[in-house]
C-alpha cells in the first residue's frame, strides 16, 4: 500500500514532509518563548523587551499558519490523486474482461463492489494517502522535539509525560486488531449491500421481495458492526482524554509542590503546561493514524484482492 501510494504522489509526499518536519521544529519555539517572557520579563518589569518577545511569538504562529495551510493543500491534492487513480484502475478492470456481447462481464467485478469502489473505498484509501507519511512525520518528531525541550528544562516533570502515556502504548493495538477483523467484514457487507441495491432494477416481479429482505438483514448486520466497533473506539477515546486531563493534575500537583519548595520556578510549571498540552495533541493524532493506517489496509487488501489484474507498485496513469 506504501509503495503504491508513494508511486502515486513521490512529488507531493517529499513536499510535504519537509513542511512537515519545520512545523514541528518551530512547535518549540512558542514554549522558550512563554518560559523567557514569564522570567525575564514580569520579574524585570521590561515592557520592551515583552514587546520584542511578544513580537517574535506572533510571527512564529503566522509563519506556521502558513506552513500548515501549504500542507493541507498538499494533502487535499494527493487525496484527490490517489482517489482519481484507485477509481480509473477499478473502471479499467471492469472493462478488461468483455463478453461476447461487448458488455463488461459481471463475474470480474459486481456492480455492488464496483460501486462501492469507486465512492467510499476510493475516498477512503485518498484520504489516508494524503498523510500516510506527513502525519506520522510531524506528530513523532514534534513530540520528540517538545519532550527533548521539557526534559532540558526539568527532567522530573517531563518523565510523567512519558509514563502517563504509556498504557495507551500497550491498549491501542490490541483494541485496534478486533476493529480492523470489524472493519473488514463491514466492507464486505456494503458491498454485498450495492449489489442487492442495484439488483432491484435487473429483476422480475417476484425477485424484489427476496432483494428487500436480503436488504433489510444486510442493513441490520452493518448497524450491528458499527456499534460493536463504536463501543471500541469510544473506549479508547475516553481512556485518552482521561490520561490528557489525569496528565495535566499531574503537572500542577508535581509542579506545584515543586515550586513551593524552591526546587523550580513558576516560568517552568506554565511552560509545562503548555508543553504538555503539545504533547497530547500529536499524541492523539499518532492513535488517529494508527487507526486510520489499520482501516486503510483493510481497504486496501479488499481492493486489491478485486482488482487483481493491477500491479499497484508499477508506475500509475496519469488521467487528464
Amino acid at each position: 500500500m506504501f509503495a503504491y501510494v508513494w508511486r502515486t504522489c513521490r512529488n507531493d509526499q517529499i513536499k510535504i514532509c519537509l513542511l512537515a518536519g519545520l512545523v514541528a521544529f518551530l512547535s518549540i519555539i512558542p514554549l522558550e518563548l512563554q518560559r523567557r517572557i514569564v522570567d525575564s520579563v514580569v520579574s524585570r518589569a521590561d515592557v520592551w523587551l515583552l514587546v520584542l518577545l511578544g513580537s517574535i511569538y506572533l510571527v512564529v504562529l503566522v509563519i506556521q499558519g502558513g506552513l500548515k495551510y501549504a500542507v493541507n493543500l498538499l494533502k487535499g491534492r494527493i487525496q484527490e490523486e490517489v482517489a482519481r487513480n484507485l477509481r480509473q484502475r477499478a473502471v479499467d478492470r471492469k472493462y478488461s474482461t468483455l463478453r461476447a456481447d461487448g458488455r463488461p462481464d459481471p463475474e470480474v467485478m459486481n456492480s455492488g463492489t464496483m460501486a462501492s469502489m469507486l465512492t467510499s473505498e476510493s475516498e477512503d484509501l485518498g484520504e489516508f494517502a494524503s498523510g500516510s507519511l506527513s502525519t506520522p512525520l510531524l506528530q513523532t518528531t514534534t513530540i520528540a522535539w517538545v519532550l527533548a525541550y521539557l526534559i532540558w528544562v526539568e527532567p522530573q516533570i517531563a518523565c510523567l509525560a512519558v509514563v502517563i502515556y504509556a498504557p495507551q502504548v500497550f491498549l491501542v493495538p490490541k483494541i485496534q486488531r478486533n476493529v480492523n477483523r470489524l472493519a473488514r467484514r463491514r466492507t464486505q457487507v456494503m458491498r454485498k449491500l450495492g449489489h442487492a441495491a442495484v439488483g432491484f432494477g435487473h429483476t422480475t416481479v417476484d425477485d424484489p421481495k427476496r432483494l428487500r429482505s436480503r436488504a433489510s438483514l444486510l442493513i441490520n448486520l452493518i448497524f450491528k458492526i458499527r456499534m460493536i466497533i463504536y463501543r471500541q473506539k469510544y473506549f479508547l477515546t475516553i481512556i485518552g482524554n482521561f490520561l490528557n486531563s489525569f496528565g495535566i493534575l499531574v503537572v500542577l500537583m508535581v509542579g506545584g509542590y515543586m515550586v513551593i519548595h524552591g526546587q523550580t520556578n513558576v516560568s517552568t510549571l506554565v511552560v509545562f503546561m503548555s508543553g504538555f498540552q503539545k504533547i497530547s495533541d500529536p499524541w492523539d493524532q499518532l492513535i488517529q493514524y494508527y487507526r486510520s493506517l489499520s482501516n486503510a489496509r483493510v481497504t486496501f487488501g479488499l481492493v486489491a484482492d478485486v482488482i487483481d489484474g493491477t500491479d499497484f507498485t508499477a508506475t500509475p496513469p496519469r488521467n487528464g
